[in-house]
């Protein structure tokens, strides 16, 4: 997986993956707006026909909202998802495979559960 990873750097974005090239969910996060994450989650809700807010997952929700930005500006993104829950996890999959068809883009989920 790791020579996989480094093979595609300048083609893939990455989030949460232990390189010092991958981008950080929480260091991200911190550094966009607040109107922005608001457009966002009005943008995902509108994609995937439902309230995006998510309960007791605040983690899970910043990843949602990175990830939909980094989206919009990839054509692929590739995301590890330690620290979600299975729970989120599976949401986060649905919730994708909805926002990924409307941006006509591809998302890459990682997850070593």
């Amino acid at each position: 997986m790791k020579s996989d990873v480094k093979d595609h750097f300048n083609t893939y974005a990455f989030l949460n993956f232990p390189y010092n090239d991958s981008l950080k969910v929480g260091y991200y996060y911190e550094k966009i707006k607040k109107r922005t994450i608001k457009m966002a989650k009005r943008e995902i809700s509108s994609i995937i026909g439902e309230d995006f807010e998510l309960e007791d997952a605040d983690y899970s929700e910043k990843v949602m909202v990175v990830s939909y930005l980094l989206l919009k500006e990839n054509e692929v993104l590739a995301v590890r998802t330690i620290g979600m829950s299975l729970g989120s996890i599976e949401c986060f999959k649905e919730r994708f495979t909805k926002i990924t068809d409307f941006l006509n883009k591809v998302l890459i989920v990682y997850s070593n559960r």
